[in-house]
């Protein structure tokens, strides 16, 4: 074929090639010549490399692969999925919870590695919905987790609706209250560390939070404040605040714009998680976890 052009349509991930093409076999033999032929691009065709359709299925089966991997405690394997897929299937979880009678209460600041092909990966924010069923009081059964790991963030109550970008110099008048906070997530993938549209597709690992009395956010001086992380008793990591975005303050600024791009309105009572301070550590059951920021709070969480 001359002069050879491909389109891949960003929504469905179809491979439309011009001109004629010739399919072969393992040993060059002309099977066939098709003019203009559109190919798989999803995985999921049954005619392959022939594109059959099968990809208007795709957010429904892989946000279903996902639900089966939390309900039976099983990794499924990641897909990477494009951008526009990876929302939408995030999109058709947070469906799904609320038709079961989940209610949102807010979201997670999170980051992912920018590019599988990246020599030195960025790290990106993205966020993930948080729900009322997420919140746990004082204890988590690990059991019921593929891969559970926590973080020791800052947790912050919205005041007013964020609907558009906020300045730095507006931060307090979206927040009223802040709090010490734990942070669980858990990737459905199995493992810690997945390229920013697998994340995105698994709610960014969102599993479940715990955080400590509310202080009021005025009285609070994050960026001088510092996160230790304890194991029965022992440290086992600290780091300050402003390991969080440079300040902490700043979480909030930048996850309101990537709220605004994802046309995502957060209401007055929300309740958003920072993004990690230290390391996340993983929880494993006969363990005890505290989280403690001298001049905030203290919150402590029993692994079964």
């Amino acid at each position: 074929m001359a002069n050879p052009s491909a389109f891949i349509n960003p929504a469905s991930g179809s491979i439309r090639l011009t001109g004629e093409v010739d399919f072969v076999d393992a040993e060059g033999n002309l099977i066939e010549s098709i003019d203009a032929p559109k190919l798989c691009g999803c995985g999921l065709s049954k005619e392959k490399p022939r594109c059959d359709g099968s990809h208007k299925e795709y957010v429904k089966l892989f946000a279903e692969a996902l639900r089966n991997a939390r309900e039976l405690v099983k990794p499924c394997i990641s897909f990477a999925p494009m951008a526009k897929r990876a929302h939408a299937i995030r999109e058709n979880e947070l469906a799904y919870r609320i038709e079961a009678g989940e209610t949102v209460v807010g979201v997670k600041v999170g980051g992912a590695l920018d590019s599988p092909t990246s020599a030195e990966p960025t790290n990106v924010m993205i966020f993930g919905y948080l729900t009322d069923a997420m919140q746990l009081t004082d204890s988590i059964k690990t059991a019921n987790y593929i891969y559970p790991r926590a973080e020791a963030e800052v947790a912050f109550k919205i005041s007013k609706e964020v609907s558009t970008e906020i300045q730095p110099s507006e931060v307090l008048d979206y927040v009223s209250h802040v709090a010490t906070a734990i942070e669980i997530f858990d990737y459905r993938y199995g493992q810690a560390q997945i390229y920013a549209n697998d994340a995105i597709a698994d709610n960014a690992g969102a599993a479940a939070f715990v955080y400590s009395h509310w202080v009021p956010a005025h009285e609070a001086n994050l960026e001088n404040l510092t996160a230790q992380v304890f194991k029965n008793e022992d440290e086992i990591d600290k780091a300050p605040l402003t390991a969080i975005r440079g300040n902490p303050w700043l979480a909030l600024v930048l996850l309101s714009k990537v709220l605004v791009e994802n046309g995502v309105k957060l209401p007055a009572g929300s309740i958003v998680l920072s993004g990690s301070a230290t390391r996340s550590f993983e929880l494993a059951a006969g363990n005890n976890y505290v989280v403690d920021i001298k001049g905030l709070g203290r919150v402590e969480i029993k692994a079964l």
